[in-house]
């Protein structure tokens, strides 16, 4: 009969921990591990929610960066502009746009403001006259309604004059966001590869190609997520204009053009604001029957957007599923509110896209290897360690020592003779493509069209 024997203990463990079940110290193991991941991340987010007004223009200059970089490739290839000039009419471009598009439609409202007015009022009486009839409620009551409301109005007086001054501040730090945003959007366009080189270049030589083909991933995710979001975008806004043109108010069809467009930026919470806010425009400047056409052309519009253009449009490039976005965009509103919400999806699909690289499920495995990218990190790894150097050159003079000693005593050298003599000889055998000294217009750009091995 054979006999028990207690498991033999690990070398160097003490008595007390061994006395500790093996699941119990690889889940505290783990435990501590989260709770600083945890923290180091709730850090992070209170630092930066510290300094929204750097942050979210920075974080809107790349999402715009994502949309002009091809913009400025374009021009770059094709016409005689080098890349600071090409950036610079890109961006122009983009300011013109804009400010065409906001004058337009603040031109229409402007136009049309009496008229909007004259209908407000018609339209506030007839669902008073509705509100009467159906529900049974008498003009006293309305009235007092009224008188209450006149009476908070005039004793929140004070609140309200503050609120118009931090309106005011608020505006002046619009303005200040919106430079912000557009000095980090140029530099994006006109150096951003020499940027991404140089963050790079500040991590360990060991982890600096993992890091970028990583980040490959992340910016095609992102870049396939705000090309597709444009798009799509754009044709909710076409529909709902085309309904408003459609019902008779197509004097009203840029501004809620515009509007729709805008709000569809926000996944999810846009799309159904934007809907709302025509189908009462329509209420009220038409009728309930109008208002209900146009229901149902919103309503069309947003089934063709979730069932046709999302899937056909964005692919396999952002693979999340709804459920991460609700989750993601519900988060991002508690944590930061409407910039939180804007940005909450472009955010998961760049990390999404990044971890799936780095735990080995590349998705994207036609991107390749940036091999230029490589070899200048490879090329940057020696040549910027003259420590390192030193060290080398006297380890060298000591295998040289050691050689002749062996010589002496008649030991075979032939190891030792099969080695680079010198440091020289060793960085003759690194890719000579370093790039750190082109210009940016020569230097390997990110993201590039990469080159399979």
């Amino acid at each position: 009969m054979s006999k028990l024997r207690p498991t033999p203990r690990a070398p160097g463990l003490a008595q007390e921990v061994e006395e500790i079940p093996l699941g119990v110290r690889r889940l505290a193991a783990w435990s501590w591990r989260i709770l600083v991941i945890v923290t180091a991340t709730a850090l992070i987010l209170y630092g930066l929610l510290q300094i929204t007004g750097i942050v979210i223009p920075v974080l809107l200059a790349v999402l715009l960066a994502v949309l002009l970089t091809p913009v400025v490739k374009l021009l770059t290839r094709y016409t005689f502009l080098g890349r600071g000039a090409a950036s610079g009419v890109a961006l122009l471009g983009l300011l013109l746009v804009v400010a065409g598009m906001f004058t337009l439609a603040g031109r229409q409202l402007i136009a049309k403001w009496a008229d909007i007015q004259d209908k407000l009022v018609t339209g506030f009486e007839s669902v008073s006259e509705w509100a009467k009839t159906t529900f049974q409620i008498d003009a006293p009551m309305i009235n007092s309604a009224l008188d209450e409301g006149l009476a908070k109005l005039q004793e929140n007086a004070d609140t309200l004059l503050n609120s118009a001054v931090s309106t005011a501040a608020v505006l002046g730090n619009l303005v200040t966001g919106v430079l912000i945003m557009l000095f980090t959007l140029f530099f994006l366009l006109s150096s951003g590869p020499t940027i991404w080189r140089w963050v790079v270049g500040l991590l360990p030589p060991a982890a600096r190609t993992g890091t970028h083909e990583a980040f490959r991933r992340g910016w095609k995710a992102l870049s396939a997520y705000v090309r597709t979001q444009i798009l799509v975008a754009a044709v909710d806004a076409v529909g709902i204009s085309i309904g408003m043109v459609a019902l008779g108010l197509g004097s009203y069809a840029v501004p809620i053009w515009l509007l729709v467009f805008l709000f569809s930026f926000i996944p999810l919470v846009g799309a159904i604001a934007s809907g709302i806010i025509a189908v009462l425009l329509v209420l009220v400047l038409q009728n309930w029957i109008f208002a209900l056409i146009m229901l149902g052309i919103v309503l069309l519009v947003q089934q063709l957007e979730g069932n046709v253009l999302q899937p056909l449009l964005m692919g396999k490039a952002v693979e999340l599923h709804p459920l991460a976005v609700f989750l993601g965009v519900a988060g991002g509103a508690m944590i930061a509110g409407i910039p939180g919400a804007l940005f909450a999806i472009p955010l998961i699909a760049f990390v999404n896209a990044t971890l799936l690289y780095i735990v080995g499920r590349d998705p994207s495995p036609e991107l390749g290897v940036d091999s230029a990218s490589r070899d200048h990190f490879a090329a940057l790894a020696v040549g910027h360690h003259p420590h390192l150097v030193d060290v080398d050159v006297d380890a060298d003079a000591d295998a040289d020592a050691e050689s002749d000693v062996s010589r002496a005593e008649g030991r075979d050298t032939s190891d030792s003779q099969a080695q680079p003599a010198t440091v020289s000889e060793a960085k003759s055998a690194v890719p000579s493509a370093d790039t750190s000294e082109q210009s940016p217009e020569q230097a390997p750009e990110f993201p590039t069209k990469p080159t399979q091995e």
